[in-house]
């Protein structure tokens, strides 16, 4: 037996005649062709009415023309609504005992050595935090060997390459300088101990109750090591998040730049029984990035200009003060390829600068940062603060996509397809030279201090342009 096919007419029909059937003897459907309408009214004016501090998501409804303002982090509505995010150093995000291995260096002791100590050990402690460890040894072997922070100092400089024998050494060191008072020798110890770092055989509980004991006394170091063990399970196998907010809130007020970064990150998450709270978390990060903590500068840096790039915000002046910050003083390579792109997409002047962005490229272009090599390649595409050539954006894509970046494929192509092969066969050789050339990205120096500037230069050269490249002859328009 053949189907009946339902033509939309049809349709339609029966449709119409369920509706006159149920308007007819249901009147709870009558009633409801009177009071949905009318519902769905009454919601649209209230949306339409509604004043500007009910929540964003409505009233914007009222607002047809204007974009709803969350300049105003506090602005009722805004917390939903903001995309910016916090990206956070994995010291600061995902603590343990073992990962707090930035010390931040009490200088105050060094008031009770000589006045050719203190010179020594400040030109030392710039070194070490430079990473220069052969350097930050070398000056201290002139200086008084039994003085706790020469001691000190020293085994922080031998701890960090790592052998077995040097943590030795700076075990020795430590508690020699430890048993001579220096509250923070015996905070590193204990973490020392109880992680097992720099080949030492692991000792936890001789390792805790070295980290409890220096905590106990009011060492921010300690504290911050012991939150660590709290937040992350370490200590006696359970979480205590709120004991661990307690001891970063007592460190960050003695000045601890990394816990004030932690309990920012706290503020932010809510971790610990913390109320978020922006204004805090902002807070503690500009106190922590003043101390010189790059982590928290980069921090900083990162969301004020995801909050510009998302029309959070119409400021850019402080973003690039931390990034500015970040990479004179810190030697960042990240803030430098970062800065240029900020100065290349700000929407005006004076954050809009393409040759200032171009200047910066030429600072990381010789190192391994594809993030850098690729932003450098759409530059010489765009002419955008040097003059437009392909060949030179052809070689940069190829680095970047060599060094694992991923945007260039669609980019490659269309100069793939424009270049002559000559050309290309060029540029593909300059790729190969830049790629063997590029250096690993150097270290960033994690806490800066007055003497970083003279004990360790800077990664980059004086002049801002070391293309090997010769001057572009003239090309097309555009591929």
């Amino acid at each position: 037996m053949e189907l009946e096919r339902t033509t939309p007419m049809t349709a339609m029909g029966r449709i119409a005649a369920l509706h006159i059937a149920f308007w007819q003897y249901d009147p709870w459907y009558r009633r409801a062709w009177f009071v949905w309408p009318q519902l769905i009214a009454v919601l649209l004016v209230s949306r339409l009415l509604v004043g500007p501090q009910a929540p964003a998501s409505v009233s914007n409804w009222g607002n047809w023309a204007k974009p709803f303002d969350c300049t105003n982090a506090s602005t009722p509505g805004c917390a939903s609504t903001r995309r910016a995010v916090y990206t956070w150093d994995e010291e600061v995000d995902r603590p343990s005992v073992a990962n707090q291995i930035t010390v931040s260096v009490d200088q105050s002791a060094f008031r009770n050595s000589t006045v050719d100590d203190q010179s020594k050990l400040a030109a030392a402690l710039a070194a070490y935090y430079g990473y220069n460890w052969t350097k930050a040894t070398d000056i201290l072997k002139s200086a008084t060997t039994s003085d706790p922070s020469v001691q000190f100092v020293m085994a922080l400089a031998l701890l960090v390459p790592n052998s077995t024998d040097q943590g030795r050494t700076a075990e020795a060191l430590l508690r020699d300088a430890a048993a001579r008072g220096n509250r923070q020798a015996a905070s590193v110890l204990g973490r020392i101990l109880f992680a097992g770092s720099a080949g030492l055989p692991k000792d936890e509980i001789a390792g805790r109750k070295l980290i409890d004991d220096a905590a106990a006394d009011g060492e921010p170091y300690a504290m911050r090591v012991a939150a660590a063990g709290y937040v992350s399970g370490e200590f006696g196998g359970t979480y205590d998040t709120v004991k661990a907010v307690d001891l970063l809130r007592k460190a960050a007020d003695r000045g601890e730049p990394i816990a004030m970064a932690q309990l920012a990150h706290c503020f932010s998450t809510g971790r610990g029984g913390l109320p978020r709270d922006t204004a805090k978390t902002l807070d503690y990060l500009r106190r922590s990035a003043d101390a010189g903590f790059d982590g928290a500068q980069m921090t900083l840096a990162r969301w004020l200009r995801e909050r510009y790039f998302y029309r959070e915000s119409e400021d850019l002046t402080e973003a690039i003060k931390w990034y500015e910050r970040s990479y004179r003083q810190g030697h960042s390579i990240f803030a430098v390829s970062e800065l240029a792109y900020v100065h290349r997409y700000a929407r005006t002047a004076p954050w809009f600068d393409t040759k200032r962005s171009f200047e910066l490229l030429q600072l990381c272009a010789p190192y391994k940062n594809a993030y850098c090599l690729y932003w450098l390649a759409r530059t010489y595409h765009d002419g955008a603060g040097t003059g437009r050539d392909y060949a030179k954006a052809y070689a940069y894509y190829t680095v970047a996509k060599d060094l694992g970046w991923r945007d260039p494929g669609e980019n490659l192509q269309k100069l793939d397809a424009f270049l002559q092969p000559d050309i290309k066969t060029s540029a593909a050789e300059q790729a190969k030279s830049i790629l063997a050339a590029l250096k690993p990205v150097p270290r960033v120096i994690r806490l800066q201090v007055a003497d970083s500037e003279t004990a360790v230069p800077p990664p980059w050269p004086t002049t801002t342009d070391p293309s090997p490249w010769p001057t572009p002859a003239p090309r097309p328009a555009s591929p």
